[in-house]
């Protein structure tokens, strides 16, 4: 079993004692999904090293859990839980904007178990009757349920750059507005884009978000924070924006732009020296002493590797 299915299991079995009301395990088990996420290694190897213990967070408990999911690949713990709740974490969790928590106030005041049960109760209008809920988060769940349910659509590229240039002059007006870009596979200049990803330095991020969600060309705003906001366009295309630090932008590019699978290596070559890569900063692990953040190229001075462009990021014969 590989590190990703181990996390989506440990993180599933925190959800389901969460919802028991289990003190204290649900926060173990994350804190290892957590510990997993950060390394290299693959946790496979440690355990037949002999290593599996020296994992922060795992012992004697959940240390068993594991050696039962590697040696045969699946966990009688988690099936155990998952008859006992009945409660589709799993799948709930794919829903934008819904977390354990939210699962759980719905699970113990509307009986919601799945995603056909959530449909049915925001159907009737008892959602937004709960306490932190209200009609936008009935609005923003169906909206990740469409989503879920239809595959989302990719536009040829030359299509959306009329759109993003248009974005951008919209935004560069704005005098609070000291850096913009479109990140993303948009910035990896992909044939193809699903949605676009907008990163800016502003010193007044409230009139950018205003300026924002209030274009011209917005058929929906799906959801407006003071860093964060996204848009779905007339053409069903989301676009994405957030304000980020001025001394973490260098960080938040390279992170936003992506792969996923190039991200993955640059935080790898990180953990080596000892050190953690995010979309805030690459800093000393334990000390969070930053050893670079403003740009990108500093980024990859620091990790020993010569500058990769966006476009490059796509295929690993690219970056070693």
């Amino acid at each position: 079993m590989k590190n990703e299915e181990l996390i989506r299991i440990l993180n599933a079995i925190a959800d389901l004692l969460d919802i028991q009301e289990v003190k204290y395990k649900p926060e173990s088990y994350r804190r290892v999904a957590r510990a997993i996420e950060g390394m290299i290694e693959e946790v496979f190897d440690e355990y037949k090293a002999g290593r599996l213990y020296e994992i922060p967070g795992v012992g004697e408990h959940i240390g068993e859990k594991i050696e039962e999911m590697l040696e045969t690949g699946k966990s009688s713990y988690y099936n155990t839980l998952k008859k006992e709740v009945k409660v589709d974490v799993e799948s709930l969790r794919q829903i934008p904007f819904l977390g354990p928590k939210k699962i759980k106030v719905l699970y113990k005041i509307l009986n919601i178990r799945s995603i056909k049960d959530l449909e049915k109760a925001i159907k009737k209008k008892r959602v937004r009757e709960l306490p932190g809920f209200g009609i936008k988060t009935e609005e923003t769940f169906l909206d990740g349920i469409a989503v879920m349910k239809t595959k989302p659509k990719r536009y040829p590229i030359e299509n959306i750059i009329p759109i993003a240039n248009k974005i951008l002059r919209s935004l560069k007006r704005y005098k609070s507005v000291w850096k913009i870009e479109i990140a993303g596979s948009f910035r990896r200049k992909k044939k193809t884009v699903k949605d676009l990803d907008v990163l800016i330095v502003s010193k007044n991020p409230d009139a950018v978000m205003k300026a924002f969600t209030s274009m011209k060309g917005i058929s929906k705003v799906l959801a407006r924070g003071m860093t964060k906001s996204v848009v779905r366009l007339e053409n069903g295309l989301n676009i994405d924006l957030r304000v980020v630090k001025a001394s973490q932008w260098g960080a938040a590019l390279m992170y936003f732009t992506g792969t996923k699978d190039f991200n993955i290596y640059l935080r790898k070559l990180a953990l080596k020296k000892g050190w953690t890569l995010n979309e805030y900063s690459l800093s000393e692990v334990g000390t969070k002493k930053i050893i670079a953040s403003k740009t990108e190229k500093a980024i990859f001075k620091k990790l020993g590797l010569k500058y990769v462009e966006p476009e490059n990021r796509e295929e690993r014969k690219n970056w070693v």
